[in-house]
């Protein structure tokens, strides 16, 4: 949802909303981080204190003002962002503007370690038990072997091509993004195969039922261009894979109800890795630009084991 602030706010906001598209950010990015600088320009506004005058001290004053307001400190943290961003934008026209919230942060903000994870075994076991009798059927299968053995996420599995496949060399590239980065993966012998019967078979079969005329469909409506260079899309010609995936998941909490998302997947899988590879060759499967986010996932092994002794522990 887009905030609505006043003429003048607007008129800022919508330069810096083209820079933040120069950059590469999603639609999603632009109007969060549009809203929370809006946010803090109505502030300023309110303050009748120019940006370009806007001090470290005045930053504080901010600060003490969103938590009078009830923000989290996780909140705070993400709007100081968005205004760090902002001053970047500034300083872009301008290169003698202060950015005053330049390595500004809160401490004290606690991430949540990943929980609710699954066995691997019980992952593994649901790929093998994957049917294949459609089309939608296969392309979910070569979908849930990549949620499991390479532990990509939603947003990669959107940005995934047919030529990021090297099925000669047994490996998939998955391309890097501003939150993660890049990484060759090694493929499961069996998922070589099957992702060849895919790319060959499976995939220009549901490009051709997309792509035939239909009474009912609208000529406009499929990008076939956009689903040309996707490695995976919709059975209905949508080059979003997000109700596919809600779909996928219904079937698949049919089969074991403890499995929820794609994120929990890949959660259950980092944490199997911790189990059996070292902490930085994890970090580069699971392409965390920071080492730490690899280690959240070691402390909730930490956690499991704690959990198993206290349990099983004779005097417990």
């Amino acid at each position: 949802m887009k905030y609505k602030f006043d003429k003048e706010i607007e008129t800022k906001l919508k330069g810096f909303e083209t820079y933040l598209k120069g950059l590469g950010s999603s639609e999603n990015t632009v109007r969060q981080k549009s809203n929370y600088t809006g946010y803090f320009l109505a502030w300023l506004e309110s303050e009748r204190l120019p940006a370009g005058e806007a001090r470290y001290n005045d930053m504080l004053d901010f600060i003490g003002y969103c938590s009078l307001e009830g923000f989290s400190k996780k909140h705070v943290n993400t709007v100081l962002l968005s205004v760090r961003d902002y001053y970047r934008f500034l300083k872009s026209e301008n290169e003698t503007i202060i950015n005053p919230a330049i390595n500004l942060y809160i401490k004290g903000v606690v991430k949540k370690i990943p929980s609710n994870g699954i066995n691997y075994p019980e992952l593994e076991t649901l790929y093998q038990s994957c049917r294949t009798e459609t089309l939608r059927d296969k392309r979910n299968k070569a979908i849930l072997g990549l949620l499991v053995y390479q532990g990509i996420t939603t947003e990669e599995l959107k940005q995934l091509e047919p030529g990021h496949l090297k099925l000669k060399e047994g490996k998939i590239y998955i391309p890097g993004n501003r939150r993660r980065n890049g990484r060759n993966l090694e493929l499961k012998p069996f998922q070589i195969l099957e992702l060849q019967e895919y790319v060959t078979e499976t995939r220009p079969e549901i490009l051709n039922e997309i792509t035939a005329p239909k009474p009912a469909r609208k000529p406009d409506k499929i990008n076939k261009t956009k689903l040309e260079n996707q490695l995976f899309m919709s059975t209905n010609g949508s080059g979003d894979l997000k109700s596919s995936l809600l779909h996928m998941f219904k079937d698949i909490q049919k089969v074991n109800s403890n499995i929820h998302n794609a994120q929990q997947i890949r959660q259950s899988t980092v944490t199997y890795w911790l189990k059996t590879m070292n902490l930085r060759q994890v970090q580069y499967m699971a392409g965390h630009k920071y080492v730490s986010s690899t280690e959240r996932y070691k402390a909730n092994n930490m956690e499991d084991l704690k959990k198993n002794l206290e349990k099983f522990h004779p005097l417990s």
